[in-house]
């Protein structure tokens, strides 16, 4: 084994193997409570690097009439309107990379967890990971046997599943939706000869389509649990974008369904 196995071993698998024991501990082996519990503290712990990129994200989309303004100003000075896009961006609060901290790192935490539970599926626990100050009460656990892995009828470890694939490919689409209403894209513009420029909203329309098969294919063809996991993941960023986004989104269906509704002028 190589130093990089080592820590990769050691600060990636070995602790999301131990907080995934004491789940199990805590909850008589039940791995679909200890996958989703996981998967939220995961969230939680992240929470403040997924609202500071949301943040970023909707700062972004109102910058874009700034940003216009400055492209068609410095469109001959390539240096010029790199350092005046820069300046804008900081300006703003907006750093490009100010968000992206909490998605770099969910997909290690999600390739230990798969590292982990895939020894599990395979019945081969590393002894060795375990604490051992858990041992007293985490070393039953050791033993996949031990380990409870139906969940509503489906065994975690086992592919194909048509209800997992339909729950992330709803709760997939419905995420990017909820994203999608801070977004403003822009108006088509005409291209050198007159050519229309597409139109950007149906382009992500398109892509939310894309995305969507894209998920319910990965979670069809891999075990459930993986399923479990991105069900739990989605949900999580739906509850936390109805509440970030409930003024918007109310505004939204009043928009669609109260267009219409009479107004009523009390009397004096």
């Amino acid at each position: 084994m190589n130093w990089l196995n080592i820590l990769w071993a050691e600060f990636l698998y070995r602790p999301v193997f131990n907080l995934l024991i004491i789940f199990l501990a805590i909850f008589w082996g039940n791995l679909w409570i200890a996958i989703v519990l996981l998967t939220v503290w995961v969230r939680l712990l992240l929470l403040r690097n997924t609202l500071a990129w949301a943040k970023m994200s909707k700062g972004m989309s109102n910058i874009q009439p700034k940003m216009q303004e400055i492209q068609d100003k410095y469109k001959d000075n390539p240096q010029k309107l790199s350092e005046e896009t820069m300046k804008l961006l900081k300006k703003e609060g907006s750093a490009p990379l100010k968000g992206c901290l909490s998605m770099l790192i969910q997909l290690p935490v999600f390739i230990g967890l798969y590292f982990v539970v895939r020894k599990f599926a395979i019945w081969e626990v590393p002894n060795e990971w375990l604490y051992s100050f858990f041992f007293n009460f985490g070393n039953k656990y050791l033993d996949a046997q031990n380990v409870n892995s139906m969940f509503l009828g489906i065994d975690l470890f086992e592919k194909n599943s048509l209800v997992l694939t339909i729950v992330v490919a709803c709760l997939n689409f419905i995420q990017f939706w909820l994203t999608s209403l801070t977004q403003k894209a822009p108006k088509p513009a005409a291209m050198p000869g007159g050519v229309a420029m597409p139109d950007m909203s149906k382009m992500m329309w398109g892509m939310n389509i894309m995305m969507t098969i894209m998920m319910a294919s990965v979670v069809w063809s891999i075990q459930s649990w993986v399923g479990l996991y991105l069900a739990t993941t989605s949900l999580f960023s739906v509850i936390q974008y109805l509440i970030q986004y409930r003024v918007l989104l109310k505004a939204k269906w009043n928009l669609l369904f109260n267009k219409n509704k009479p107004v009523v002028v009390e009397s004096k």
